[in-house]
Parts: structure tokens; C-alpha cells; sequence
């Protein structure tokens, strides 16, 4: 292997995510648009507005304010003195006042009393140009919030406002809450802390305004991710979507969320036979109905969303009807009403007629659409007919971004037939989009599991709710691995952690565990060595899958690496390393496979396990804070990935306290004052030890992080720098075994660094013993709002972010973090 690769791509030339699928239609508004939020009383507009106001950086405009502000009385003492018409006419004015006057950068809270009688023409118009999210919530939050005690009413109001609030509207929200009995089946943690029961309408919010505003960098710069992680599933090779039907996913909620469901995305089916039972047509009550179950959705499964609704399709031959005219009109507002919610994807069936199609698909912003086409009665050697081409014309021209089609299949030779299809697609130049292909029914599991992209796959909660049709049997992830590896498609390789004393780590049970689950052959195993020269020769082996890197390897690795991440070089470490058995950077996305290593990538996910604790325990008023403040505690290599995500969560400043002073000021010298480039597949650096030429410098697409100030403590007994607010991040970084001493017997805080009004968050990264004197000190605080972080919690969450970078699988994140828990609990009680 050589030590540079001098025809490799340029940087500027490595496929982006965008050119590796279709450019998501921008927006009809720019990135500066305001945003309005409306809904009846008690919905929490208000507390939505200032998540997302201080997330994107625009200023807060209630409409009831800017009311009382103007006239001096509430709106219902106004109306009261001046009466209807006077009420009206004031309230129009003051209306068109402050949409004009807030064009842009707002989040504009619109409450009934703005969304009545002739204010709704204003809103008409403004929904044209921008955001207008209309807010929704179950009747008996309401009432508990309001305290109304009469949720039939609430419930009544909802129904009746619903129809004028969705004409004024293009998008829509479910503000769902927790309930009591969740929060406990979920852990702990929302007991003790209150402040984080927000946490999960933060991320839910905030998500939806990033996709209404085609806006990516922002959440890359907030999220711990690694280098595969923003590819979209169909960049990847080998991606599965669990089919979940609509009508099961309220029943499997809090079932979905504490299951390691190892897919790419989640397929929300919407059967048009049960929209359209009793001679139902589609209403309100419906919308109201499919908004909630997607947020259900959305709130417990993290993963990309296809909301797909059954047209002209279905699972069983022979049950196939011409779709008549009501199925027609339903299925097309269901779609648009699809679109409200701005899923990842949406399905628009290829028979759909294809003027209302392209209509549609102009308006969709964010969302990327799934040409869809389900044969259940194809004629004979319907995979070779003409029909099958046309389809992807068809998709070509309507502006789709995938194509799927599917059929029954009735032996053995539709599998070859498939295989044709595609070859023949691809010579005839037909293949300008991602292709999902495959054939339905118990002969069709062959061409399922070698379909590449999104191949629908089902779990044992979803068939003990609602089985497969008889003689349409449906794979699970693993047997898809597992037929995968069985066939020789994927190979099985061999991975380990090396470094000089790693008898004992904790990576081979929690790969190793994570692999059998996922039906991969993998192993993972133990390179202890003295010297890095003994890594050389495992990178070489054909079989060699990746390595984590530990102690006291994780810089001097720099030099064996052809191309880093912009976080390994932000950070100045290497803990994670991958082949190459291509000189060209694509060749990272192709994982499992064997073959000659002809150049490494370097990597970090220490940095990722600090940052997914934070920002799991930060809560919201202190995430939404833009003048936040970490102290980090050492000097160290977890303190320097430590500083680098304080940086990632958009802190201002960072303090660092080392006994060693001098080893503080050498990670103010590094960080401080620096501007760092975030991930993008394209940005891969070249390692700074192997080319001169590598200075981290970033492309106009590529988002930045920081400058920020970063300031060494000489003594946490000394008052805390001018002009900085008090620390509401705390990570300990001291080792059981530093180079300045052991964790000294009392490792508290003085008061003054726990001073924060809203509390904080503090995570201890020693784990033995589990209960450190700073950890007891902190959980005293918890009635002011500071939570305390075991260093259990982070040892996984770098684990997590490694399994996917080695396999660019999902990880069975609960899985491995049991492993952990169990491995940390026996050695604490003295067996390994």
C-alpha cells in the first residue's frame, strides 16, 4: 500500500449527496423567509416560535402582543368596548402592519383572534410567499393547560377551526405530549428531569422547519454524525425501510422507540380501502388523523419517512379494481395532504394521471418523490415489455427522484427477468435515478433481498399486529443480511481495536454482539501491540474490515492515512479507520467487501459520544441559548474531542481547567479563535502527515462551524471571566489514570461554577467507579436543573457511530448500549 495516492479524485470531484440522488426542489421562499405559526389557544405556539426562533436565529413577533401593544387592551377587552366591527377593522390594520413590516427573519405567532373574518385574505397572501405551519394538540392537553375542564368543547373548536386553519396554512405540526405512562415505560430520566420532557417536541419541531426550508448545513452543524451518516439511504448500497401500516402505529408507539429496528427509513402505508370504509369521504377528521399518526411516527422512530398510500396497488393477485372516481379524488387529497407534513418521501403511483402528478410534485419542498408502480396480475414476461421502460420515462418526466416498481411473481425466472430489466435500463441510458426493483410473493425473496435501495422489510412487532397476506411473506433485515452474506454478494471480514493495553476494552463483546444481530459474519477482535508498525500488516489483509484506534496511537496514526474527516482534523486524532480498496473516495460508501487495501481513511467518533450525551441531557431553554458556556476538565485527547463538540453544539465559549496549565493553553492554542468545516462526503481531507498540500479548507456548499473564544482557568478557585455567562455544560475529562494523577479523592465543583439560573448538564467520562464525588455534588442540583451523566452513557454512543462507519449499516444502538452496561457493571464487581 502506497503512502499517498497520487491519482486519486480531486476533492473538488467526489460525488455529493446531491449528485449521488436528485437536488430536492428548492423552495418556492428563501432561507430568510419569516415563518407564521397559527392555532387555536393552548396549542403551544408560542413555545414551538422561541424553539425555533432561537435555532435559526430569527426574532420572535406575537401577533396578540404586537395587538396589546398597539391598543393598549387585550383583544377580548377591546372587543368588548369597541365592538365587532371596530374590533375588526382595528385588527386587520394591525395585521397588515406587521406582516408587512416582518417580511423576513420572524417567527410570527398567529393566535384566533388574527386568523378570523377578513384577516384571513392577509394570511392567503402571505402563505404564498412564505412558511405557515398550522399547529395542532390532543383536546385533553388543552384543556389540562388551559384548565378549561371541558375537553368535549376544546374538542368541538378544534374540529370546527380545523377547515379555515388549513386553507390558511402549507404545512402542519402535532404537537404530541408526553404522557405519564410513556415517560415511564422510556427510563428514568424524564422522572428526575422535567426540563427534558420538551426534548422530544424540540427535535420534532425543529426537523420540520429545517425540511420546510430545504435547509441542511444548520442540522449538520448541531448533530453528531459521522461520515456516512448525512448520505441519504439511497446513496448507500444494500438500504431497507420497514412497512409499518397507519393503523398499527399508535398501537406500537413506545414498542417502535425501544427497539433496535436496524432500517434506513420507515414506510408509513395508508390503505385507501380503510380511509374510504362506510362510504367515508375524506374530511377533517381524516387529516386530523394521518397528521397524528405520522407524528407518532416521526416522534419514536428517528429515521427517514415514506408516506406511501395505496392507489391502484395491493399485496394479492386477483384483487386488483380499476380505482373509480371517488378513489381518484381521495387518493389525490391525500397526497396533498402528505405533502403538509413534509415526509422525506412520498409515493406517486406511475398510474396517476400525469398532469395532477407534475402539479403536485411542483409544490413539494423537501420532500423527495418515489415514482411508484405495483403490478399483482403482470402479464408473461412483463419485466422484458416495453410497459416497463416506459414507466421509467415516465418518472424521468414528471420530475420524480426514485423509481420503485414491483410485481407478483409467479417462479423462479422473474428474478432473471428482473435482472434483465435493469441491465437493459442501464445500457439504454434509462437509469437517471435511483432504481428500486423487485418481485413480490414467496418465489420473489430472491430478487428482494439483492434490490439495493429502500427494499421494504417487516419485524415481528409489525406481524403480530398485522401479519403478511397469505403467500406474500416479507424478509426482516436479517434474513436479507443473512442472504446477502450466504450468496457471496457481501464477504465476511475481520475488524479490532488496536493499541498498547486493550486487553480488557470493551469494542470486541459490543461489536461482536452487534454483528450476530444483524446477521453479519463479522468479527471483531484484539491487536495489542507497543508499536504502531504491528498495525501495518492487519490493514493490508484483503479481509481487514477496520480497526478502532486506542491509546497512545490515535495522532501518531496520522501518518499510515491517506484521507481524514474535517473532525479528525479539527480534533488532531484518529480513533476510527477504514479501508480502501478503491484509490477513489466512493469507494467509502461500499462496505462488506473484501479485496486488496490500497489506501486507509481516518476518522473520530470520540467527539460524537460527548456530544450525543449533552445534547440528549442540555434542555431545551439552555440548547436555545446562543451564549452558552462549556468548561471542560483536562487536557487530554477526550477533552480536546470534548471542546470540539462543545464547538458543535454551538457554544460561544469554552473554559479549560488542567492542574498542568500549560497543557490547557495548548488546547486554547489549538481551538481557539479556528473556523472548522463540517462533513460532507466531498470534503474528505487529504491527511495533513501524508500531503503538504491538506489545510482544511472547505468548499461554498460545505457549512463552518464557529470562531468561538476558548480560555484556559488557572484555578476553578478563581472568579469566572468578564462577560461570559455561567457554564451550563460541564464534561470531566480527567481519566482514572492521568498524567496529572489519579481523580483526586474529592473532585467537586466550587458553588460558583454551578451558578447557572437554568441549571445544566454535566457528564463524568470516568466510569470507575461509577459514582464519582462530582457526580453526588451534581445530583443534589437536580431541583435547579442540573442532570448528571455517568461516563457509561458516552462509552457506547462512540461505539454506535464506529459499527456504522465499518458496516454503513444502522447500529442496534440499545443492544450495545446493554453490552456496555453489563461489561462496566462486571468489572466494577471485579470480573471480566
Amino acid at each position: 500500500m502506497d503512502s499517498a495516492v497520487p491519482d486519486a479524485l480531486p476533492l473538488s470531484s467526489v460525488p455529493t449527496s446531491s449528485s449521488l440522488s436528485r437536488t430536492v426542489t428548492a423552495s418556492a421562499w428563501g432561507l430568510d423567509a419569516s415563518i407564521l405559526i397559527l392555532g387555536i389557544r393552548g396549542t403551544g405556539k408560542t413555545s414551538l416560535a422561541l424553539l425555533a426562533a432561537s435555532c435559526i436565529g430569527f426574532r420572535l413577533v406575537d401577533a396578540d402582543q404586537h395587538f396589546y401593544q398597539a391598543t393598549g387592551l387585550p383583544r377580548a377587552l377591546y372587543l368588548s368596548r369597541h365592538g365587532l366591527e371596530a374590533y375588526r377593522k382595528h385588527e386587520l390594520q394591525l395585521m397588515h402592519t406587521l406582516l408587512q413590516e416582518n417580511p423576513t427573519r420572524s417567527i410570527i405567532v398567529c393566535g384566533p383572534g388574527s386568523a378570523e373574518g377578513t384577516g384571513q385574505e392577509l394570511l392567503k397572501d402571505f402563505r404564498k410567499r412564505h412558511p405557515v405551519i398550522y399547529i395542532l394538540r390532543d383536546p385533553e392537553d388543552i384543556d389540562q393547560y388551559l384548565r378549561t375542564k371541558d375537553v368535549a368543547k376544546i374538542a368541538k373548536l378544534s374540529e370546527l377551526a380545523s377547515p379555515s386553519y388549513r386553507k390558511l396554512s402549507n404545512f402542519e405540526f402535532y404537537n404530541l405530549s408526553e404522557r405519564l405512562e410513556s415517560m415511564n415505560s422510556l427510563g428514568a430520566q424524564f422522572q428526575h428531569y422535567p426540563s427534558l420532557i420538551l426534548k422530544d417536541v424540540e427535535q420534532d419541531f425543529i426537523r420540520l422547519i429545517y425540511s420546510i426550508r430545504s435547509q441542511s448545513s444548520r442540522p449538520r452543524v448541531l448533530q453528531a454524525r459521522h461520515s456516512l451518516s448525512f448520505l441519504p439511504p439511497e446513496s448507500k448500497p444494500f438500504t431497507y425501510a420497514l412497512t409499518i401500516p397507519i393503523q398499527i402505529v399508535s398501537e406500537i408507539a413506545i414498542e417502535l422507540r425501544r427497539t433496535d429496528l436496524v432500517v434506513d427509513a420507515v414506510e408509513l402505508v395508508i390503505d385507501l380501502s380503510l380511509l374510504l370504509a362506510d362510504g367515508k369521504a375524506f374530511n377533517n377528521s381524516i387529516a386530523t388523523y394521518l397528521t397524528k399518526e405520522y407524528h407518532t411516527l416521526r416522534r419514536n422512530v428517528r429515521l427517514p419517512v415514506i408516506f406511501h398510500v395505496c392507489f391502484s396497488d395491493t399485496n394479492l393477485p386477483g384483487a386488483f379494481v380499476p380505482p373509480p372516481a371517488k378513489r381518484i379524488e381521495t387518493y389525490s387529497e391525500v397526497l396533498d395532504h402528505g405533502l403538509r407534513l413534509a415526509p422525506d418521501y412520498l409515493t406517486i403511483d406511475l398510474s396517476y394521471d400525469a398532469d395532477s402528478a407534475q402539479t403536485l410534485i411542483a409544490r413539494k419542498v423537501g420532500t423527495k418523490i418515489i415514482g411508484h408502480f405495483s403490478d399483482p396480475q403482470p402479464e408473461p414476461g412483463a419485466w422484458d415489455s416495453a410497459s416497463r421502460f416506459h414507466l421509467l420515462e415516465k418518472a424521468n418526466q414528471w420530475g420524480c427522484d426514485l423509481v420503485r416498481i414491483c410485481q407478483y411473481s409467479t417462479s423462479f425466472e422473474d428474478n432473471t427477468a428482473r435482472q434483465r430489466f435493469l441491465f437493459q435500463a442501464e445500457r439504454l441510458g434509462l437509469c437517471r435515478m435511483p432504481l428500486i426493483t423487485y418481485n413480490i410473493g414467496r418465489y420473489g425473496r430472491a430478487s428482494s433481498f439483492i434490490n439495493s435501495t429502500l427494499t421494504p422489510v417487516t419485524h415481528a412487532m409489525v406481524q403480530a399486529r398485522q401479519p403478511s397476506p397469505p403467500g406474500i411473506p416479507m424478509l426482516t433485515v436479517q434474513d436479507a443480511q443473512n442472504a446477502l452474506y450466504s450468496s457471496f454478494t457481501l464477504d465476511k471480514l475481520v475488524f479490532g481495536i488496536f493499541g498498547s493495553a486493550v486487553s480488557l476494552a470493551m469494542s470486541p463483546p459490543m461489536h461482536n454482539a452487534a454483528f450476530e444481530f444483524c446477521g453479519m459474519p463479522h468479527r471483531y477482535q484484539i491487536y495489542q501491540s507497543p508499536t504502531l508498525v504491528d498495525l501495518k500488516p492487519v490493514c493490508l489483509d484483503p479481509n481487514f474490515g477496520g480497526a478502532s484506534i486506542s491509546s497512545p496511537f490515535k495522532r501518531e496514526i496520522l501518518s499510515l492515512l491517506h484521507y481524514v474527516s474535517p473532525e479528525a482534523e479539527a480534533i488532531g486524532a484518529v480513533n476510527t479507520v477504514i479501508p480502501l480498496r478503491s484509490k477513489r473516495l466512493p469507494s467509502l460508501i461500499e462496505r462488506n467487501r473484501a479485496g486488496p487495501v490500497v489506501a486507509l481513511f481516518g476518522d473520530n467518533t470520540d467527539w460524537i459520544g460527548v456530544h450525543t450525551c449533552i445534547r440528549r441531557n442540555l434542555s431545551p431553554i439552555n440548547a436555545a441559548n446562543n451564549r452558552k458556556t462549556a468548561l471542560i476538565l483536562g487536557a487530554g485527547g477526550m477533552a480536546q474531542a470534548a471542546v470540539y463538540a462543545a464547538i458543535r453544539l454551538g457554544v460561544q465559549s469554552v473554559l479549560i481547567y488542567n492542574r498542568t496549565l500549560a497543557n490547557a493553553e495548548k488546547l486554547v492554542r489549538h481551538f481557539d479563535g479556528r473556523t472548522f468545516s463540517v462533513h460532507n462526503i466531498n470534503l474528505l481531507q487529504e491527511s495533513p502527515n501524508s500531503s503538504p498540500q491538506s489545510s482544511g479548507t472547505s468548499t461554498p456548499i460545505n457549512p463552518t462551524t464557529g470562531p468561538i473564544r476558548v480560555h484556559a482557568i488557572p484555578s476553578l478557585d478563581e472568579s469566572m471571566p468578564s462577560g461570559i455567562n455561567p457554564p451550563t455544560i460541564i464534561v470531566s475529562c480527567i481519566p482514572m489514570d492521568s498524567k496529572d494523577g489519579p481523580i483526586p479523592p474529592n473532585n467537586q465543583l466550587p458553588e460558583a461554577w454551578l451558578m447557572s439560573p437554568t441549571g445544566g448538564v454535566v457528564i463524568e467520562l470516568a466510569y470507575n467507579p461509577r459514582e464519582t464525588p462530582l457526580l453526588s455534588q451534581v445530583r443534589t442540583l437536580k431541583k435547579k436543573g442540573w442532570i448528571a451523566v455517568e461516563g457509561l452513557e458516552v462509552l457506547p454512543e462512540q461505539g454506535i457511530a464506529q459499527f456504522e462507519l465499518f458496516t454503513g449499516r444502522t447500529a442496534p444502538q440499545h443492544l450495545m448500549r446493554e453490552i456496555v452496561a453489563q461489561r462496566i457493571k462486571d468489572m466494577v464487581q471485579g470480573r471480566t
